[in-house]
């Protein structure tokens, strides 16, 4: 069956190709508006070595390995999907490398003769034509009869480019890519084979190929019928293949339920973990949107009147038609109460991998067990050395050409770590490269740095003792043999919410006599036993710091669940409040890899219940004396929609900068602050709780819609995160302003004897305060013991006198 669908399929294909990208002129740009999801991703490291090199396309068989057979079953069930489909929907679609993730020109040499992009196609579209056009250049230097670029789609040959050393730049060239050669996850190749006069030597910087950013992939799709399965979950909302933004549409009839908008919160944070850094945006209708997907959360006797009545004996999970678009699917979370639909949508977040191969389900209460402060997820542990190979796959660490590129380990971790006198952490390497005369040891090495910034550099091969040399003759301490390692120190700063350490390999290839070649391509790798150990941090940190919050979510992301934080939105809010609600969910859910299942929803009159807890103040300042009430800690005050500095006594400034000495040499503005918050400006106030000491108020405050929903786009942009600092931030699109104003305070705990280092840390005056102390008290003791002395002298002198 497989096979004549297959048979159909191409078929099918090749008629399509005198569709609309015959020209060679580039198709329209699509908008997102009009289009479905389509690939945006970003560039990862070139996939493994294309099994075919040659310039003849009858050598690019298809590869025979399991991925091979895999993406091969996944076309075909593609195909069988397809029937009955007509060719009036397909749609084209243009994207240059840049937008699939090219940061900058793919420039290959023959140290680095590979360079690759990754993207994927939404599971819903299927492909029926493609055309590669590309332009660049080529050096001079290299022989047309011997070098080329090799392009290939998923291991499959697509074509070649050949230099011309009269003319180096070259295209753009047009590249007719068969449709059956896309799956869901691509690997779109370039492989560079260079050849000069003399010997050929792979670190010449003269041979080199270039393929523009500005190359265009153009792909026509067609939709696939919907299968309306919820174990396909997060698809059709979100294809995980698909490296770009999402937009989730809800459906809520009662927006001011608080426990409809706590099933919601539950819905977006799964949501935000499965989209992770991609970022997810909830805008919020009453009603079902005429055309693509949505989620609908509610009672089912409120649910839209579209939707009819459906019939619920309980929280049930279900996925229909969209009314008005038969290719639109609507998820229906719902129950015969606010309880019910509570338990319904913690079925998705914690009960998704036990989702059906059906459109309907009833779900049984789930008992979830209460969250450990810190112990989210995605935050790596601090109680023990954690492994490089449980933060990627060993692929990750594993790179090939005498330079790779840049090996990235990403991990998350609680910004709110302390060491003793700022003890930093260690971070123990291990590393393989090859063994043998290919190496030119004395030029080789491995540069080891975390967040862009350096640390160490490492030999790729250490010289041997004469002891270790003897036991390898005689087979005695073999069992690490060809493994480096090394342990090295990362200082406390350099460690924040999100991290990344990164590997750089940089090897030269030893020269043989009689210019014999050496090896074209070598293999070295970061061993995934490596570890990285902040076992000698604890939490503790002051506050109020909005850095912590863009990127960690702290501290109300100390638990995951967000069991000791609420939000407090007006007592009506509207669908842009909600809908801001709903993305700074989602982003919780990204930061954590948990859903929201412990945070409450409140109003501003009912704050009192939650007095223990860290609050979110969502709010438009339609009451702003509500907001006012909870910002009496900060040194701001809100007043008729306007932002404002609060009355501060004269010693005010002065005991702040005794609090934090370290705020004179910020780049913070610690100046008089006086602005409107409407069209389209929003502000971010952080400071403590006035309801209990140590708890956290943050407010996230606009007249307007756009101005709050731009705060909330801001902490999941990493580009605008180290913007965000100090205790209030103005935000009027990407152009961000930090102020310091507000009094500090302590969140965390640390054990006794630490107690005094972080008293006295980073705070000179109060080391002087202590030192005049202490010398009064020794000069107090040392007079006390002179006068005692003094005293009993002068007694003894009235006794030997009397006596005489």
């Amino acid at each position: 069956m497989k096979m004549v669908s297959l048979i159909a399929l191409l078929v099918f294909a090749t008629g399509a190709q005198a569709a609309p990208i015959a020209s060679k002129a580039p198709a329209h740009q699509p908008t997102g508006s009009d289009l479905p999801p389509l690939p945006a991703a970003a560039p990862v490291a070139p996939a493994a070595q294309p099994s075919a090199q040659a310039v003849d396309p009858a050598s690019a068989a298809p590869a025979s390995d399991a991925g091979s057979a895999s993406n091969a079953d996944a076309i075909l069930d593609n195909a069988e999907n397809a029937a009955g489909v007509g060719t009036d929907v397909a749609t084209v679609h243009t994207y240059s490398l840049q937008e699939l993730g090219a940061q900058s020109a793919l420039t290959m040499r023959g140290a680095a003769p590979l360079q690759g992009l990754q993207f994927g196609i939404p599971a819903d579209q299927l492909v029926t034509s493609a055309r590669l056009v590309v332009s660049g250049a080529m050096s001079p230097n290299l022989q047309p009869d011997n070098s080329a670029v090799t392009i290939t789609l998923n291991e499959q040959y697509i074509g070649t480019l050949r230099p011309d050393p009269t003319h180096p730049a070259f295209g753009p060239l047009s590249f007719d890519i068969n449709p059956i050669f896309f799956v869901s996850g691509n690997r779109l190749n370039f492989n560079f084979a260079s050849g000069s006069k003399g010997c050929a030597d792979p670190t010449n910087g003269l041979q080199w190929a270039s393929v523009s950013e500005h190359s265009q992939l153009q792909i026509t799709t067609i939709p696939l019928p919907p299968r309306r399965q919820l174990a396909r979950l997060p698809q059709p909302f979100f294809d995980k293949t698909v490296r770009q933004k999402v937009v989730i549409p809800f459906v809520l009839a009662q927006t001011f339920d608080p426990e409809v908008l706590k099933a919601s919160g539950i819905i977006a944070s799964w949501f935000g973990q499965q989209t992770d850094f991609r970022g997810v945006n909830f805008p919020v209708f009453s009603t079902i949107p005429q055309t693509g997907n949505a989620i609908v959360v509610g009672v089912a006797d409120e649910l839209p009147a579209a939707l009819g009545r459906p019939s619920v004996s309980g929280p049930t999970l279900m996925e229909v038609a969209n009314p008005s678009d038969p290719n639109g699917t609507v998820l229906l979370v719902t129950g015969r109460d606010r309880d019910e639909v509570i338990t319904a949508s913690k079925g998705i977040g914690f009960g998704s991998s036990a989702l059906p191969v059906a459109s309907r389900m009833d779900v049984a209460p789930i008992d979830v067990a209460p969250r450990l402060a810190n112990d989210a997820p995605s935050f790596i542990p601090t109680s023990r050395p954690v492994r490089l190979g449980e933060l990627v796959p060993v692929s990750a660490l594993q790179g090939e050409g005498y330079t790779p590129g840049v090996l990235s380990v990403p991990f998350r971790v609680s910004p709110d770590l302390y060491t003793w006198r700022d003890r930093p952490y260690k971070l123990n390497v291990r590393f393989r490269a090859p063994d043998g005369p290919i190496l030119d040891v004395a030029r080789s090495h491995l540069d080891v740095g975390i967040n862009n910034t350096y640390l160490q550099s490492y030999s790729l091969r250490e010289q041997s003792s004469v002891v270790d040399q003897l036991l390898r003759r005689v087979g005695v301490g073999t069992q690490n043999a060809g493994v480096e390692q090394h342990t090295l120190t990362i200082p406390p700063w350099m460690v924040f919410g999100q991290d990344q350490l990164q590997f750089y390999f940089d090897a030269a290839p030893l020269a043989q006599p009689g210019c014999r070649p050496g090896p074209s391509l070598i293999h070295m790798s970061v061993d995934p036993d490596s570890t990285i150990d902040l076992s000698n941090a604890y939490h503790i940190t002051r506050m109020p710091n909005l850095a912590y919050m863009a990127s960690a979510g702290y501290p109300f992301t100390t638990y995951a669940d967000l069991s000791r934080s609420a939000v407090v939105l007006p007592d009506h809010p509207n669908g842009t409040v909600v809908s801001a609600y709903l993305d700074l969910m989602g982003f919780m859910g990204a930061t954590t890899w948990y859903p929201v299942s412990g945070v409450d929803i409140v109003s501003a009159d009912h704050v009192s219940d939650v007095a223990d807890r860290n609050l979110i103040v969502l709010s438009t300042l339609s009451n702003s004396a509500d907001v006012s009430a909870l910002l009496a800690n900060s040194a701001y005050q809100i007043s008729d929609g306007r932002l404002h500095m609060g009355l501060r006594s004269t010693l005010s400034g002065v005991w702040n900068i005794f609090q934090d000495p370290m705020s004179v040499m910020s780049n913070t503005h610690p100046t008089e602050v006086e602005t409107t918050l409407s069209g389209g400006v929003g502000a971010m106030v952080e400071a403590e709780s006035p309801l209990a000491s140590g708890r956290t108020v943050l407010a996230l405050l606009s007249g307007d819609g756009q101005g709050l929903d731009n705060l909330v786009q801001i902490l999941g942009q990493r580009k605008n995160q180290a913007k965000v600092q100090g205790d209030l931030v103005l935000a009027h699109g990407d152009d961000l302003t930090s102020y310091r104003s507000s009094p500090l305070y302590t969140v965390g705990t640390v054990p006794l004897w630490l107690i005094p280092d972080w008293y006295m840390h980073n705070h000179p005056f109060r080391v002087i305060v202590v030192g005049l102390v202490g010398c009064l008290l020794v000069v107090a003791v040392l007079v006390r013991a002179l006068f005692r002395h003094a005293m009993f002298r002068r007694r003894q002198l009235q006794e030997e006198r009397q006596k005489s």
